[in-house]
């Protein structure tokens, strides 16, 4: 499996749920940029871990932030034929059975890459396209070379077949949620411990311009001038290089230094006890102001009985059903984000009735022996087909 960041997203969450669930069926030999958190957990989860650095002007260069220029691409291009040489050699080294690439710049390097004709390449889709006019076009010349592509949501599968290829093999699987670890019962962490009479409410991910925070704060000041006992979690980091020099994160802080919010927000960062800080919340908020392919702190915070407020387009809007387990908004519309985070902060016996529909939802409806047995198969008909053909 080819992942193009050392440290930890949604992505490289859901990965190693993968990974744990269908370790005893078969050898998960991650390929990692660099040493940093995803390495360190793949190991402990039972995969073999390799490290292959990717060229810095190959990692810097993405368009969720902003478009790279013609002059940046062509010296990220500069770097491919090198790189991808050695990746060939690495995975002759390792003799894969199939080779799972996860998330946009994977599938490119990954495509372009050197392979046995009887192992398949198999695409981890995870985004939305409508934005990345780049990457869409780059993923349509090269999906001939693809010979499966696996979707993390029906919106992820509609944007592939509409921009990459509608000819190409596509199957929908969730993302695993552990419920053994994600549950309403868990323990709160020692550091954050929120007083009887307060409402927490939490925005959970990757701090990008993306997920939405500014929109959250927005909203977050109308909510606290009403409901002065209101606090605001932002829990998260961001991993990616191409994002670095935004400072997306001190722009943040600083707004809320200057602003009403400056004693009720809390920055707690990137936390390895997930399911012990959703406890402490009682709504999760995910404004997206961009495409999100499922949405992962959604499906997390439903497991614990935590009830959501998300956008109603993208993945987000096919986890959560309007009014029965968390309430949606259009992308950007503060006022009515603002008056759902109300809502629910008015009305703890609400919060509870939507929190239990959400965790019923869950159970219900994302088995994760049922999702792992799902890739499972689908893994082992593309490595079945692919020998069959080799030896024809």
């Amino acid at each position: 499996m080819l992942c193009a960041i050392s440290g930890m997203g949604g992505a490289e969450f859901s990965l190693l749920e993968l990974v744990a669930h269908l370790r005893g069926s078969y050898e998960f030999h991650l390929i990692v940029p660099g040493e940093g958190p995803l390495k360190e957990r793949a190991g402990l989860g039972g995969a073999r871990v390799w490290v292959l650095p990717w060229p810095e002007a190959i990692v810097r260069t993405g368009e969720t932030a902003q478009r790279p220029g013609l002059a940046q691409m062509v010296r990220a291009a500069g770097y491919l034929p090198s790189f991808t040489r050695r990746l060939s050699e690495l995975l002759q080294e390792i003799g894969p059975s199939a080779f799972v690439t996860n998330a946009v710049k994977a599938h490119i390097v990954g495509s372009l890459t050197r392979r046995r004709k009887n192992v398949p390449l198999i695409w981890y889709m995870r985004d939305g396209m409508e934005d990345r006019i780049i990457s869409r076009k780059l993923l349509a010349v090269l999906s001939r070379r693809c010979n499966l592509a696996v979707c993390i949501s029906q919106y992820v599968a509609s944007q592939f077949r509409k921009y990459v290829s509608a000819s190409l093999p596509t199957t929908v699987v969730y993302n695993i949620v552990d419920l053994k670890r994600f549950h309403p019962d868990v323990l709160p962490p020692a550091d954050l411990r929120k007083q009887p009479d307060e409402i927490w409410y939490g925005i959970v991910g990757a701090i990008t311009p993306l997920k939405g925070h500014d929109v959250f704060l927005d909203a977050a000041e109308r909510v606290l001038a009403q409901l002065p006992k209101a606090m605001f979690v932002i829990v998260g980091s961001n991993p990616y290089a191409t994002e670095a020099g935004l400072e997306y994160e001190a722009h943040l802080r600083r707004r809320v230094a200057s602003s009403s919010l400056r004693e009720r927000v809390k920055f707690v960062g990137f936390r390895g006890d997930m399911p012990s800080v959703c406890s402490q919340l009682d709504v999760l908020v995910q404004p997206n102001r961009g495409p999100e392919g499922l949405g992962r702190s959604v499906l997390e915070a439903m497991a614990c009985s935590v009830p959501a407020i998300a956008v109603n387009k993208w993945g987000p809007a096919e986890l959560v059903q309007d009014g029965e387990t968390g309430l949606l908004f259009p992308p950007l519309d503060t006022g009515q984000l603002t008056a759902h985070m109300l809502m629910l902060g008015r009305n703890g016996s609400l919060r509870k009735m939507m929190g239990k529909r959400g965790h019923d939802w869950i159970r219900q409806n994302l088995v994760s022996k049922e999702l792992a047995g799902k890739f499972d198969r689908v893994l082992a008909n593309a490595i079945a087909s692919h020998q069959q053909e080799a030896t024809v």
